[in-house]
């Protein structure tokens, strides 16, 4: 087994026989005279049907032309299963990852670079809004390609600020106002009315960041407050923005009331169902993606709803989460060339423009096309489209230990909305943390290139 074969096994925790070639294998009926090029992704239900559509198309026109059939198989656990299978050696072509192990994977050899791949394969790589290349690159060298990217916004529910007082088409512009806002948006009632006791709970939220209601992005905060989390060598968590951000965590716990919100976000329902707390009525302001809208018109169609870019330290800021899926082409897979010729057609503004639309995305292009707005699902995806131009946009940090920095993070986001009164203790005690991890990952990275045990 080779070392990096051993470093993977190591860093996911799975067993060496794991290596073993394993997956998804080509269907009966493919035409003799084809180079099948294995594409797995991670995408079922409408998200898969779409992305097999162009796969059809693609196999009955240009890949007729030039004798290849691209075989699509949906993966589960695709990030762990796409590492195993390129360190055993029987990787797929084409692999449609999320963009947060780009880092991780390059950095461990197990993808290929693209840079000359995609010139050769024809597509146009200044297309694409600079923040979806930049999220494809790790250390200079373009590794990935933009499949279907978003933006992060603020959601808020209209009626409920109306009935707080609030004018339903100014949404918060600072975090100042954000939890101003959040304040005055929540509702509370008493716990036993008959008992008279004084003890309260809440029933209406105005927000909260807990990952248990829709805060799917714990370890962002610190970015609202011009700060990130990554320089190149060390994770810059403790910083005057990153103390900033965990104050006003504990702040916003602690007026909204630390154990009543607790009890709130126990109740949180299924998210794609009318017992979503933002559909429900019962947070009236949430931070989430384009993909919203397709909950609200299913279990909530008459909410009447604003979206606005998430507030930053100052209203002249405009700090926004981008994130996106990603196709590779895994080291070692056995046809680049094919892979890239799948992979042009599906970067067609035309053919990629239909996958993001019809996966309530927004258009990865500087120019979305002519129809792409009007034909979308989303009344609000100007917003989010416009929030990717943002010169202060931020990526998942191009950290290649994250996925266990991430768990730090969000160990530490649930310490804070537990106890905010130690949010500063609980920021020293993750940089150690995450110092000592990073420290870790670079001394065996060293020794890994030079060939050491």
């Amino acid at each position: 087994m080779s070392l990096r074969s051993v470093i993977l096994v190591m860093f996911l925790g799975l067993p060496a026989a794991g290596l073993l070639a394993f997956g998804p294998r080509a269907r009966t009926g493919v035409p003799s005279d084809r180079v099948v090029v294995r594409y797995w992704e991670k995408w079922t239900g409408l998200e898969g049907q779409t992305m097999q559509r162009i796969v059809d198309r693609f196999n009955a026109t240009i890949g007729a032309a030039q004798r290849i059939w691209v075989e699509y198989s949906a993966v589960s656990s695709i990030e762990q299963r796409t590492l195993i299978a390129t360190a055993g050696g029987d990787p797929p072509d084409v692999a449609g990852l999320y963009d947060f192990v780009v880092a991780q994977y390059a950095d461990q050899g197990a993808l290929l670079p693209l840079d000359e791949l995609a010139v050769r394969a024809g597509i146009e790589l200044d297309a694409f809004k600079p923040v979806w290349l930049e999220i494809c690159r790790y250390r200079g060298r373009l590794y990935a390609l933009p499949s279907t990217p978003y933006t992060i916004a603020l959601y808020y529910n209209r009626e409920l600020f109306r009935q707080a007082g609030l004018d339903p088409d100014r949404p918060p512009l600072t975090i100042g106002e954000l939890t101003e806002y959040a304040v005055r948006l929540t509702v509370r009632e008493p716990a036993f009315p008959a008992a008279c006791d004084g003890s309260w709970r809440i029933v209406q939220a105005g927000f909260t960041p807990s990952t248990a209601m829709l805060g799917w992005w714990p370890w962002a905060w610190p970015c609202f407050f011009d700060g990130r989390l990554w320089d190149g060598q060390r994770c810059t968590l403790d910083t005057p923005a990153g103390r900033m951000a965990v104050r006003w965590l504990a702040e916003l716990r602690q007026s909204q009331g630390v154990e009543p919100m607790l009890a709130f976000e126990a109740t949180a329902g299924a998210i794609e169902s009318a017992q979503n707390p933002f559909l429900s009525g019962r947070l009236a302001m949430v931070f989430q993606g384009p993909w919203m809208s397709n909950w609200i018109a299913k279990y909530a169609p008459t909410l009447d709803y604003g979206v606005a870019p998430f507030p930053s330290l100052s209203p002249d800021r405009r700090n926004v989460l981008a994130s996106l899926d990603v196709f590779v082409i895994p080291a070692g897979a056995r046809h680049p060339r094919e892979a890239m010729v799948f992979l042009g057609y599906v970067l067609r503004q035309e053919v990629l423009e239909e996958l993001c639309r019809e996966h309530n995305k927004i258009s990865p292009f500087r120019r979305p096309g002519p129809d792409f707005f009007a034909a979308h699902p989303n009344p609000h995806i100007r917003v989010f489209d416009s929030l990717a131009n943002s010169p202060e946009s931020f990526g998942y940090p191009s950290m290649p230990m994250w996925p266990q920095v991430m768990d730090e993070l969000k160990h530490m986001l649930n310490g804070i909305l537990r106890t905010p009164e130690l949010a500063i203790p609980a920021l020293e005690d993750t940089q150690r943390k995450i110092d000592q991890i990073v420290s870790e990952y670079q001394s065996m990275a060293a020794r890994r290139r030079g060939g050491k045990e």
